[in-house]
């Protein structure tokens, strides 16, 4: 889980290492931090009246003293330190590709890297210590790195968006064999989880895009019936994944569209209601039933998440087969035994549940009716509604996926996806002030309205995200927390923000972790321009901070500079501007607002000449 146990040594060097990172220091954070406390008590009825009907959506918000907190490792880009130094181990070194392989003192060697990674499980680690990496590559990785790389995976972004089932996928891994596990899909795995690894290690990038080119290299040369296996979508989704992190979005657009149409094949996802769907075909097979279910599911969940941030659906029916963990439970049954399921599919089930209710509304809000939706009467009667459902989700968690019971890395980013729903369910109302204030008939608060909702969410997404950056070190970093950071951003930019002190605050903290996440994903730093670009345009930030900021940028920018000149393009269509997404949705694409950044800073560099 990587936690930030770190003494306040540990942090002043932080605080030394993250300031040499722009030969100008930025501003100290607590010259627009006021004495005073970070998202006071509920004080409005509808806040209260949820917090109390609804603890496991709107647990209570006590509130945090500026000045206990650490403001400069908060508010500056953070470097790794001691964990990524564990991790790395002896990475930099030389050995050859089989440094790790397994022999009589791999697991004494490992002890270093595994013991800070808490959410992989035993049996995970002693496969991967089996593995041997050159069975499945010819690529120049030291296998060592390669475990790792594949751990860190595991422990951060699988909890959250699993593509394949890890056991099956690791056991063949290790054993070298070719049913749940190719070298397409290792390729993909290592295209992906190689980034971030390049906070680690800055080399990990050029492997990164080594492992995208050679899986697509291989997809190519798969015939039609070869390409038809479950590893196949897993990988398709992997590369639409790693497409979208180095900033080629229509190419991750393409292989997202790939991967659905081998799913439709194969009976997975968008199935017609007449035809048989993947259940017919491993009925009485569970190793492929629980295979089928995981890429379905998790193919489902990787698309929703692409409607939430592209605004556009590609899936609009849930898979017609059982969730994850349904064939556990069916197998445990018919021999008379009670089974709980690991918190890990727990987690992914309840996002399989929070995903389906979604993509009901992004049919409606993506698609080419929204604006004949929006006009009638009775949209906010149906939005209400389906923010009843997803209070009913919420209440229907098990008590052990609360927050704070299995920590942030598993539960908290379904708090964030959860509340982003929300916040865009009634987002295009507060364009209306009329319906903005339409008292909302679930509830008996005064001021229970769609910006009252709104807000409140907002609120939850502000304590996770703070909560995150104090509690984690940069090493945990998943790009799937992003979400939040976006979300708040938009939140606080607002020149009608009520507590200036408190949106320069949040602002500066959401580009910090922007930032952050730049070091591993190319992507980010058009994201971190386009929040920036915002910034600047509703007077959140001085002109002064943004070239700052830009000067960071460059820096890390060159850990993506490939013979000494930078790669294409990174071209950001990920909706960043999520207010002006309603009214002009080109516009408020990260990639345009990243332009505008560029061309907004020129002018003032040329300027201040």
């Amino acid at each position: 889980m990587l936690r930030d146990t770190s003494s306040s040594a540990s942090d002043d060097d932080t605080r030394r290492s993250s300031t040499s990172s722009s030969s100008q220091p930025p501003p100290s954070p607590m010259q627009y931090i006021p004495a005073g406390s970070l998202l006071p008590p509920a004080s409005n009825p509808m806040e209260q009246e949820l917090m109390v009907r609804h603890p496991n959506a709107y647990p209570v918000l006590m509130p945090i003293a500026v000045n206990s907190l650490p403001l400069e490792r908060l508010l500056i880009p953070r470097k790794p330190e001691m964990v990524g130094r564990l991790l790395l181990n002896d990475a930099n070194s030389s050995e050859p590709a089989d440094t790790a392989t397994a022999s009589g003192n791999s697991d004494e060697r490992s002890d270093g890297w595994y013991n800070n990674l808490s959410y992989l499980a035993r049996s995970h680690i002693d496969l991967l210590l089996k593995v041997d990496i050159k069975c499945w590559t010819e690529l120049p990785i030291p296998n060592d790195v390669a475990i790792r790389v594949i751990a860190l995976y595991l422990n951060n972004d699988y909890p959250v968006l699993p593509i394949f089932n890890a056991n099956l996928f690791l056991r063949d891994l290790s054993q070298n064999r070719p049913y749940f596990c190719s070298r397409l899909l290792v390729s993909a795995l290592l295209g992906w989880a190689c980034q971030a690894y390049t906070s680690l290690h800055p080399k990990a990038a050029s492997w990164s895009l080594l492992f995208f080119v050679d899986a697509q290299a291989q997809w190519n040369e798969l015939g039609d019936h070869e390409s038809v296996t479950l590893s196949n979508v897993s990988a398709l989704q992997l590369l639409s994944m790693t497409a979208v992190t180095h900033g080629q979005d229509e190419l991750a657009l393409t292989f997202l569209e790939k991967g659905l149409e081998l799913a439709r094949i194969m009976g997975l996802l968008n199935v017609d209601p007449q035809s048989h769907s993947a259940a017919s075909w491993f009925h009485g097979y569970p190793d492929w039933q629980m295979a089928a279910s995981y890429t379905a599911w998790g193919t489902f969940n990787w698309a929703s998440v692409v409607a939430l941030h592209f605004h556009k659906i590609e899936v609009e029916t849930p898979p017609r087969l059982m969730m994850p963990g349904d064939i556990d439970m069916a197998l445990e049954a018919k021999e008379g035994a009670a089974i709980s399921l690991p918190d890990s599919v727990e987690v992914f089930r309840a996002l399989c549940k929070l995903w389906t209710l979604f993509v009901s509304v992004a049919r409606i809000y993506y698609g080419p009716d929204k604006e004949a939706f929006l006009n009638q009467t009775a949209a906010l009667e149906y939005v209400e509604g389906t923010y009843r459902q997803l209070l009913a989700w919420a209440d229907g968690l098990p008590p052990r996926l609360l927050r704070q019971t299995v920590g942030f890395l598993r539960t908290d980013p379904c708090s964030i996806y959860f509340h982003a729903v929300i916040t865009d369910l009634f987002r295009p109302f507060l364009c209306y002030p009329e319906l903005a204030s339409t008292p909302l008939k679930t509830f008996a608060a005064d001021r229970a309205t769609p910006r009252a909702v709104y807000h409140v969410s907002v609120r939850q997404m502000k304590r996770l995200l703070l909560s995150y950056r104090l509690e984690f070190q940069i090493e945990a970093l998943t790009v799937l927390w992003h979400t939040g950071v976006v979300y708040v951003a938009n939140a606080t930019i607002r020149a009608d923000y009520h507590d200036r002190d408190e949106m320069k605050f949040f602002v500066n903290l959401c580009v910090a972790g922007l930032e952050e996440l730049f070091m591993s994903y190319k992507v980010f730093g058009s994201m971190v321009k386009g929040i920036m670009q915002m910034a600047v345009r509703h007077g959140s930030i001085e002109p002064t901070q943004a070239r700052r900021v830009k000067r960071r940028l460059k820096t890390i920018e060159q850990r993506f500079m490939t013979d000494n000149r930078s790669d294409d393009e990174t071209m950001a269509r990920w909706v960043v501007d999520l207010d002006l997404a309603v009214t002009n949705f080109p516009e408020a694409q990260g990639g345009r607002l990243a332009k505008e950044f560029d061309r907004m800073s020129e002018m003032t560099h040329d300027e201040n000449e």
